[in-house]
């Protein structure tokens, strides 16, 4: 009988902080494949309305842009992503043939590929991607230091639109001086000067069928990310762009950083003291996972109704020379969890339908590399703590095989001294035969009582988490319990 893994879906405990995902220089790599330099024909002003407004319509039947459902129906596991190395030297046949069955071993449905700016990556390793239905995220970090110019990247654009990309993300954190040279930064207009740089360069995209996308801000940043936001919403308005603006998605980084994983849920309109640059006492802001909350409110308010968004470093920490924390396998479960969860408006752990996609931080690293303390799996291949505990949670397995298998006791099993039990909602009839199924495979107890399943190290929820509530829920976490469920028919 399946009994599906539950991890927790609540911190309550403090993390300490990690890295900022970084974008290194593009290095020569002889074995990548030239950008495709014969221009195809761009699509007409009509056929992008068509596009644009196809678009739209998906997406208020709550599908995302590669039609995909969004809610918690057919596949929400599509909007689980991760991003791939940080640098652009893993895209030969070699890398391909190592990694890609273990991203289809990771159950995710896109993947962010850091792109050089002077060719394109390997169409092979597009082609592969896409089929295995892995939706390629490729990230230009253009750096505002030099002047890049539409004809110089628009043969790449085509070139990866024809292979089967959808997204493509422009710059990265222009809200940061390091980002600007020189004087750049203290001059007057910064948000209208760099959409003098990106938005010609998302028409081009846009010319070439991709959709562009709003590079991730620096959540806080030297220029406060939220104001950057709607600066640069409000002179997109102004300057006229509203082809741009139907087609436009937006990038955020949802880094937890030591804050819980509900921390600003609501956006501005729970929090309405929190001002840019200003968190009083006793107030949230957007600086954690939930983001997308205070972004949606900033498209709404500009806009009138809110853009797709593609989550990016979901779950990072601060410092990238630091170790991961213990709770970082955790904290991105959760997460995961989370946007698997049906979008709901009145709750703060599920994800809008809005949010198309959710990418972890970070399939794997160099080993000299500072990345490295962030990494899923070591360059060899091999799972580090994170990397096994995603593929656990993914396939089902228990922590007790898991401990068994390593020749140590799970922690709940020490703590308790008890095995497991099997927690029955209140008055509801349940399948007896199910039960009774349960019970003679399981050495376990069972009953309704909360204070009984607390002792036990393991819980398994009869029916699901939604006959229990949240607050039990919280406790039998609190407590140090592993908690899984039996699916129940009718229940």
């Amino acid at each position: 009988m399946q009994v599906l893994h539950i991890p927790a879906y609540y911190d309550e405990d403090m993390v300490e902080p990690g890295m900022i995902p970084a974008q290194p220089e593009a290095d020569e790599d002889d074995g990548q494949l030239q950008a495709a330099d014969q221009p195809g024909a761009p699509p007409s002003l009509d056929q992008k309305l068509v596009v644009a407004i196809q678009k739209e319509e998906d997406l208020a039947a709550g599908h995302d842009t590669a039609g995909n459902v969004m809610a918690s129906g057919a596949e929400p596991s599509k909007r689980l992503g991760l991003h791939y190395f940080a640098d652009q030297d893993h895209y030969s046949q070699a890398d391909l043939e190592r990694w890609l069955p273990v991203l289809s071993s990771l159950g995710i449905n896109w993947i962010v590929l850091p792109a050089p700016l002077d060719r394109a990556i390997p169409q092979e390793f597009i082609d592969a991607l896409v089929a295995a239905e892995i939706q390629p995220v490729v990230h230009l970090a253009i750096p505002l230091a030099s002047e890049h110019k539409v004809e110089d990247l628009a043969p790449l654009f085509r070139a990866y639109a024809s292979w089967g990309v959808r997204h493509v993300v422009l710059f990265d954190r222009p809200n940061l001086r390091a980002q600007w040279p020189g004087m750049a930064w203290t001059q007057r207009d910064l948000v209208d000067r760099f959409l003098a740089s990106f938005a010609p360069l998302a028409h081009a995209a846009l010319e070439a069928g991709l959709i562009p996308v709003f590079p991730a801000l620096e959540p806080g940043g030297d220029y406060w990310d939220t104001s950057f936001l709607r600066s640069a919403l409000e002179g997109l308005v102004a300057g006229g762009e509203g082809l741009l603006l139907e087609s436009l998605a937006l990038g955020a980084y949802a880094w937890t950083g030591d804050r819980s994983m509900t921390w600003g849920a609501g956006g501005p309109e729970n929090w309405p003291a929190t001002m840019p640059y200003y968190t009083p006492d006793g107030s949230e802001d957007q600086r954690g996972f939930r983001i997308f909350d205070w972004y949606n409110a900033i498209s709404r308010a500009v806009l009138g109704h809110e853009l797709p968004i593609l989550i990016l470093g979901a779950g990072v920490q601060r410092e990238s020379d630091k170790k991961l924390d213990a709770a970082a396998g955790t904290r991105a479960i959760k997460i995961a969890e989370s946007v698997l969860r049906r979008p709901d408006p009145d709750a703060n752990n599920s994800v809008p339908a809005n949010v198309l996609a959710c990418n972890f931080w970070l399939l794997s690293a160099d080993a000299d590399s500072p990345m490295s303390s962030s990494a899923w799996f070591e360059p060899s291949g091999r799972s580090t703590k994170v990397g096994h505990e995603w593929i656990d949670w993914r396939t089902g397995n228990s922590d007790e095989k898991t401990s068994a298998s390593k020749g140590t006791a799970p922690d709940g099993a020490a703590r308790h001294g008890r095995d497991r039990y099997l927690l029955l909602p209140g008055e509801t009839e349940l399948p007896l035969e199910a039960i009774r199924a349960f019970l003679l495979e399981h050495d376990a107890n069972v009953g309704t009582s909360q204070a009984e399943a607390a002792q036990a190290a393991r819980v398994t929820l009869a029916g699901g988490m939604e006959s229990f509530a949240d607050d039990l829920i919280r406790s039998l976490i609190q407590a140090g319990c592993t908690l899984d469920h039996l699916p129940l028919k009718g229940i």
